[in-house]
Formats: structure tokens, C-alpha cells, sequence
């Protein structure tokens, strides 16, 4: 093998190294919902607690509260989310306090993401911008196994009046 063919052969091994680790990070990033930075600017939909005596309350323990991104508030409106649409489950620990509970810590954040392929979920631990609890492989089993039950295009909340 002389020098050129040498050359163009490390090259040729170099390039498809080169594309297979990007293509390969393309798509493990493309497979997991972002952290939703920001959310707190969007819509906030809805808030509630969940306490003891729920059948809810081992997972989800807590203040909670619903946000949505404009391009899901399309998808309240006519009840067929395009994809593009993102909704937040912010869950925070409460604490009783005079007559009253106090959020504290927050316990996670489950991001709901639609895309051309349909829904993807996680779940970010506390104030984590990138500690999963739950990954899109995760979430495709567990999380869609409940929300593909609804009839509702897999969206648990509704708009409240005060959001329309």
C-alpha cells in the first residue's frame, strides 16, 4: 500500500468515525425530552396536592403544578396536540404549617414532549437539569402505559377557565 492509498484510507476511516459518533450523539440526545428551560414563563394550567390516602402519593407526594408551552396550548384548545408540544409536571414537597402547607424541595420535574412519532417522556430528579429518574425508554413503557388509556391525546390535565 503506498503513501496516498494509505492517506486516503485513514482519511476514509477517520470521516466515518467522525459521522458515526455524531449521528450516534444525534440521536441519544434526539431520543430524550430536554430539561424545559424557562417553563415557568409558559402557562401555568393547573395546580393541586396530592396527600396521603392517594393511591398517587408514593410517586407523586406533594404540590404540584402544570405548565404548558404555546404550541400545547394550541393542543388544549382543539384537543389534538401538534407535535412541538411540551408539558411540565413540577412536583414539590410540602410540609404542614399553620392551617396551611409550605412547599419545600423540589421533588421532580416530568416533562411530556410530542413529536412527529408521537409522545416521549422524563423525569428530572429535584433542581437537576440533567439527572433522569426517568429516560424516554423509561417513560415509553411506564408513563405512556397510563396516559394512552385517556382518550385524550395521552394529556391527563385540562384547561382551566382562568387559562382560555
Amino acid at each position: 500500500m503506498n503513501s496516498t492509498t494509505f492517506r486516503g484510507f485513514v482519511a476514509a476511516v477517520a470521516a466515518t468515525l467522525v459521522v458515526g459518533v455524531s449521528l450516534g450523539a444525534a440521536a441519544q440526545a434526539g431520543d430524550e425530552a430536554a430539561y424545559p428551560d424557562g417553563y415557568r414563563h409558559w402557562v401555568h394550567i393547573k395546580s393541586g396536592w396530592v396527600g396521603e390516602g392517594s393511591p398517587a402519593f408514593p410517586r407523586f407526594a406533594g404540590m404540584h403544578h402544570v405548565y404548558a408551552n404555546p404550541k400545547a396550548m394550541d393542543g388544549y384548545r382543539t384537543g389534538t396536540f401538534p407535535a412541538g408540544s411540551v408539558m411540565v409536571f413540577d412536583v414539590l414537597e410540602t410540609t404542614p404549617g399553620p392551617g396551611s402547607l409550605v412547599t419545600g424541595a423540589r421533588r421532580q420535574l416530568d416533562v411530556m414532549e410530542k413529536t412527529a412519532a408521537g409522545w416521549r417522556y422524563a423525569e428530572f430528579k429535584g433542581d437537576s437539569h440533567s439527572e433522569r429518574t426517568v429516560t424516554a425508554a423509561d417513560g415509553a413503557k411506564a408513563c405512556a402505559a397510563c396516559h394512552a388509556k385517556l382518550g385524550t391525546d395521552s394529556v391527563i390535565s385540562k384547561l382551566g377557565d382562568a387559562a382560555s
